[in-house]
Formats: C-alpha cells, sequence, structure tokens
C-alpha cells in the first residue's frame, strides 16, 4: 500500500465529486422530466451513484489506519462485491426489458459486473497477499469510475434533451 495513498485519495475525491455533480444534473432535469423518465433515471442514473459511491468506500477503506487483521477492511470490501453483483443482475434485467444497445451492455452491466467480481477477489486475496489485493483495488477504481463517468455523461446528455 506504500506509495498509492495519492492515488486513492484521488480516486476518492473524484468519485465524491462526482457524485455532487450528478445531483446537479438531477436537480436540473428534475423540472423536465416525464414519468417514464423517472424509470429511465433510475436505471441509467442510479448505477452510477452506486459506482461512484463504491469507489469512495473503497477509498475510505484503504486509506483508514491498518488495523493488525486485515478481516475487517476486506470484509467488508468482499460485501460490497457481493452487493455490487446483486445490484448490477437487477440493471441487467431492467437492460434486457429495454432492449439496450451493445455500449449500454458493456458500461452498464459488463465492466460493473467484472468490477464488482474483482471487489470479491481482492477481499480473498486480501486474507492472504494485500499487496495483490492492492493490485485489483487499483484497477475496479479505475474502471469504476471509468464506467461511472461514462454512464453519467450519457445520462447527462439524456437530461439536456429532455424536453
Amino acid at each position: 500500500m506504500h506509495g498509492w495513498e495519492n492515488y486513492f485519495m484521488l480516486t476518492g475525491t473524484g468519485a465524491v465529486t462526482l457524485i455532487g455533480l450528478l445531483f446537479v444534473v438531477i436537480t436540473l432535469g428534475a423540472g423536465r422530466a416525464e414519468r417514464d423518465s423517472e424509470r429511465l433515471l433510475r436505471t441509467y442514473l442510479t448505477p452510477s451513484l452506486f459506482h461512484f459511491g463504491v469507489v469512495f468506500l473503497i477509498a475510505l477503506l484503504t486509506l483508514s489506519p491498518e488495523s493488525d487483521s486485515p478481516i475487517l477492511p476486506f470484509g467488508l470490501i468482499g460485501i460490497a462485491g457481493i452487493a455490487g453483483v446483486v445490484y448490477i443482475l437487477n440493471i441487467m434485467v431492467k437492460l434486457a426489458r429495454n432492449q439496450e444497445t451493445w455500449d449500454a451492455w458493456l458500461f452498464h452491466a459488463v465492466v460493473p459486473v467484472v468490477c464488482y467480481l474483482g471487489l470479491i477477489t481482492a477481499a480473498w486475496l486480501g486474507l492472504t497477499s494485500t499487496r495483490q489485493a492492492y493490485s485489483v483495488l487499483r484497477a475496479v477504481s479505475s474502471l469504476l469510475l471509468l464506467a461511472g463517468m461514462r454512464n453519467a455523461w450519457a445520462a447527462a446528455i439524456g437530461v439536456a434533451q429532455l424536453k
């Protein structure tokens, strides 16, 4: 972990900043949204908030003072991974109902499910090799930020086009 503190600080800060910007987008689009667009926002915008929240959680857990046992932080990371997989399976059902394009599937389903499976892997590795676990966490944080930014941008464009 030594030397990677700034990385996790930056990813956590970026995630929280993007959460704030998403709230601005939601607020600006709230007056123009139709009834059907609420369902679409839940399907496409809420996952971005979830992903950014997980990146922030990773940053908090990796930057917290290390205890004698890695069980607590990596246990929480494993729980977040399981919750993420369940959540993304729910999103996949919604994507299938909406008959979405390949890029929506890629950034709303494939990349996030790989990331949440990565969190479960990092939790397991954290019990034996924290160095490898932190490498997986770095990759997961980067990919979740990337997917969240792409999805938030698509949602912002969608909100801007609401009439």
